[in-house]
């Protein structure tokens, strides 16, 4: 069913922030370096699940469970290995994921269907039975951004559950609903295992996990250290918080696992040099850092000048930034004195006022870089007003390229209403070669010279 094939997934934190645009234009002419560090979330992760497995993933705040779950859903790509999955997979990770808060419940729940590939008859079917299980009532009319997160977390568990997926994948969700509403949840998961659906699920309640799953895995700073029935497991990851002493005062933990018979590796962590390679975030850290920008290794080489670097707070994001010709065409290459285009497509992850939106072209030289153009929206006085999370905008620059044959880099970012907090900057973005075009002139901007020759009337004529 789910065949996970050495896969290893990174992320990266820098380690100084410029705080505005106008510092990291300045640091970009000083040729200041800026250092980051590189954390791998999981390494070498080797697994198979098979049809109808229950599995929970349990471990410390930063082990790298949620990551796992995020890579099988498909929302983060590995950076080495693949992961193979074969059937429908429906996930349930974070409140309001996939959700348009300025939608009503009713219009979510077809959205949801639509991302899922169900059209709208099987939805309708499906309608009736997802509010009943979901006991939101007549708040299925009213927008999403008016609900509680219970309400959320009800919503989001019933449009999952009812879709009838193969894979069912859970991170620790039900803890957000009350007693009588995570039992009934653990109904419906029930009725799932009885239907031999693979589950799995993400979970700090060991009594969940040793109750409801048929195999536990633990993750200890990104890699497997424990395989095996929820018991074994659940005393592994105890050594893990607490020691070996923990046994000490627990010495029935130890004898009711060890009861259970031996495990697939043997239930015991591993120690010395193998019981650790590479670090591991908190959770809360990589959750404020963002995606991609959550993980990082002691040692990490400086990068070049003109290396390409991510930083912000990533309330809003640059997803697609194209450099285009007159006629609309995507290209890397232009002729001195031709029309191009910079357009930014942008997403909002949070709700923001009025941000500012700029571009920097340099170009380097042994002396370091040098800021060839810059300019933003801020300067311009063009608002965006209110922009609600989940919201997609696009800003074009258009002009006309007057500086002369060579390499530039394109800078472009989001930055917040008075351009001093940095949301999400991409430095040494593309790089664009300009050539030589005509008539030919020579220095560092184009001044588009009108070049008229007349005579005064006592001169003779001009031959």
């Amino acid at each position: 069913m789910i065949e996970i094939d050495h896969v290893s997934k990174k992320f990266r934190i820098w380690e100084d922030r410029s705080r505005d645009l106008k510092e990291t234009a300045i640091n970009l002419l000083k040729g200041k370096k800026r250092s980051f560090r590189e954390l791998w979330a999981l390494r070498d992760i080797h697994l198979s699940i098979k049809e109808g497995e229950t599995v929970a993933f349990i471990g410390e705040n930063g082990s790298g469970k949620s990551t796992l779950l995020k890579l099988l859903s498909g929302i983060y790509a590995p950076d080495e290995g693949k992961i193979v999955i074969r059937g429908k997979i429906s996930s349930l990770l974070e409140l309001g994921v996939g959700f348009h808060p300025d939608l009503t419940g009713e219009e979510n729940i077809f959205f949801n269907g639509a991302m899922l590939g169900f059209g709208r008859p099987e939805m309708e079917e499906k309608f009736d039975r997802i509010v009943s299980f979901s006991e939101i009532g007549n708040f299925v009319y009213s927008p999403i951004r008016t609900y509680s997160s219970g309400m959320l977390m009800r919503l989001g568990f019933s449009i999952a559950t009812s879709v009838d997926p193969d894979v069912l994948l859970v991170d620790e969700i039900l803890a957000v609903g009350d007693e009588a509403f995570q039992q009934k949840c653990l109904t419906r998961m029930e009725k799932f295992k009885e239907e031999e659906k693979t589950i799995i699920l993400v979970s700090h309640s060991m009594e969940t996990v040793q109750k409801f799953c048929q195999r536990a895995i633990l993750l200890h700073e990104g890699r497997v250290v424990c395989d095996d029935i929820p018991k074994r497991t659940i005393e592994a990851y105890h050594e893990t918080l607490y020691g070996p002493e923990y046994f000490l005062t627990h010495p029935q933990d130890r004898e009711t696992a060890s009861a259970e018979g031996a495990g697939v590796e043997g239930g015991k962590l591993p120690s010395g040099e193998d019981a650790a390679v590479g670090e591991s975030p908190s959770e809360e850290t990589a959750k404020a850092e963002g995606p991609e920008e959550s993980i990082a290794t002691e040692e990490a080489p400086h990068p070049d000048p003109t290396a390409y670097q991510r930083h912000g707070t990533l309330e809003a994001e640059v997803k697609e930034a194209a450099i285009q010709n007159g006629r609309g065409e995507e290209k890397d290459s232009f002729v001195s004195g031709e029309t191009f285009s910079v357009r930014l497509h942008i997403r909002c992850h949070e709700d923001l006022e009025n941000p500012t939106v700029g571009m920097i072209l340099t170009r380097f030289d042994q002396g370091g870089g040098v800021l060839v153009y810059n300019t933003n929206t801020l300067w311009r006085n063009i608002k965006l007003g209110e922009l609600k999370k989940g919201e997609e905008f696009e800003v074009h620059f258009d002009q006309t390229i007057s500086f002369p044959e060579g390499t530039y880099y394109l800078n472009v970012g989001v930055a917040d209403s008075e351009g001093m907090r940095l949301i999400d900057w991409h430095e040494n973005l593309k790089a664009v070669r300009i050539e030589r075009g005509e008539p030919r002139w020579e220095g560092t901007i184009n001044l588009n010279s009108e070049i008229r020759v007349c005579r005064s009337s006592s001169a003779p004529p001009l031959l």
